[in-house]
């Protein structure tokens, strides 16, 4: 198909080199030669009248222009797909798909476990897919690499609509045989002893609860740094130390290892956890069916 002598097939290389920023990367992922990907990009350069990329040193970067052309691009490519794929109805029984989740590996132990039962009763032929944050997980969102997105509200994009699941707040945990805590810890305890707390990513991103303690004048001591929320009861057992934690978390931990459950000797507002999908994916059957699987099993998971 062609616009303005335009052929709208390019679109689809000029979207993966705009990504990768390298020929040989992109046509990997086009499944085409490297000519051939570089004539895709001579035929761009030459409607857009513009290098597009242009070498430096031993990388391409992207001119002014493309780095313009990135997210229309990307949208013109999610509006085709959704076109296509979409059918006048969902199927679950029937259908023959995946759906991939970004999600911590909290909502993945808490909340998606129910989810995936009933899959498996009433669409077996669909795949669920769950991969962990990254350090900037609304950029797979917006090039449509995964299907939802779920991360507390505060952190959502304003780009996309989204919709709240679950809350949860925070509670404390301690090994049962902490000689340090006789029953529950008062602030002037629970700051004295060692923390286990976890962190994210390359940049070492806090979880939610580092930045509600740090209102204090008096700091924590952080005996370990963990990569994973899973990682933080096993750490605690055995030891002194302190987590903080979600409280779902902390009761589906307790009937596996020798921890006690505490409250916390001071307030923290709970957390929502909210679900999040790209905006041209939001009419589609499959996404709206979904949506309706992911935000019943939020309601089944009652009070925290």
């Amino acid at each position: 198909m062609h616009l303005r002598g335009l052929d709208l097939n390019l679109l689809v290389a000029l979207d993966v080199l705009l990504e990768e920023r390298n020929i040989t990367r992109a046509a990997d992922r086009l499944n085409l030669s490297q000519s051939g990907t570089s004539t895709a990009l001579t035929r761009m350069r030459e409607f857009f009248d513009d290098a597009l990329l242009v070498p430096i040193g031993r990388k391409m970067v992207l001119t002014p222009l493309a780095q313009t052309l990135i997210a229309p691009v990307r949208d013109i490519l999610l509006q085709a797909h959704t076109l296509i794929d979409t059918t006048p109805g969902f199927n679950p029984g029937a259908a023959r798909r995946t759906f991939t989740i970004m999600a911590s590996d909290y909502v993945a132990t808490i909340f998606l476990p129910g989810v995936a039962e009933r899959l498996a009763r009433e669409a077996p032929g669909v795949v669920l897919e769950v991969i962990p944050h990254g350090t900037a997980p609304h950029e797979p969102l917006e090039r449509g690499d995964i299907d939802f997105l779920i991360m507390p509200e505060q952190y959502l994009s304003k780009g996309h609509p989204s919709s709240p699941l679950f809350a949860d707040d925070y509670v404390c945990i301690s090994w049962d045989g902490n000689a340090r805590i006789a029953g529950d810890p008062d602030l002037d305890t629970y700051l004295e002893l060692g923390h286990v707390v976890a962190r994210f990513g390359p940049k070492r991103s806090m979880a939610f609860d580092e930045w509600f303690v740090e209102r204090f004048e008096r700091a924590r001591r952080v005996d370990v740094i963990a990569m994973s929320f899973a990682m933080l009861p096993h750490f605690v057992v055995g030891t002194e130390r302190l987590a903080t934690v979600h409280r779902r978390f902390a009761a589906h931990y307790a009937r596996h290892l020798p921890i006690r459950i505490h409250p916390l000797p001071f307030e923290m507002p709970p957390i929502v956890e909210a679900l999040q999908w790209n905006r041209f994916s939001d009419r589609h059957p499959a996404m709206i069916w979904f949506r309706g699987v992911l935000e019943a099993g939020a309601g089944g998971l009652g009070a925290a």
